[in-house]
């Protein structure tokens, strides 16, 4: 039950208050585009991502617990490391699933991580 007064007043007021909105979100967003190195010309271009190789990567039937635990991402369950350890060895890396180490989605996850390979 708002009477005439308050409804001309939040007519005038919404619009006001989107637009002031719109204004402090594109001053918050002025500083990401402008540290970005893709919207400044003078900065020297960003290096190429490197392609993942084996050297890079885990080998999860050697690595340590230690390096174990940085495959631990948001998403996989607690204890991977543990769980990666405790069913070794692995002939493929699809074999983290087949002997039920860990999830298919936490494959995922890892698989670009991970090797069976020595380096």
């Amino acid at each position: 039950m708002l009477n005439k007064l308050s409804r001309g007043l939040l007519k005038r007021e919404i619009p006001m208050l989107i637009a002031g909105l719109l204004t402090v979100t594109a001053c918050a967003e002025a500083p990401k585009q402008a540290n970005n190195p893709a919207n400044n010309p003078t900065s020297p271009p960003a290096a190429a991502p490197e392609k993942s190789n084996s050297k890079l990567k885990i080998n999860i039937n050697t690595a340590p617990i230690a390096e174990l635990d940085k495959l631990e991402l948001p998403g996989t369950k607690p204890s991977l490391s543990e769980r990666i350890q405790a069913a070794r060895p692995y002939k493929t890396i699809d074999d983290l699933v087949t002997k039920k180490a860990i999830s298919a989605e936490e494959l995922g996850l890892i698989k670009s991580l991970v090797t069976i390979e020595d380096k």
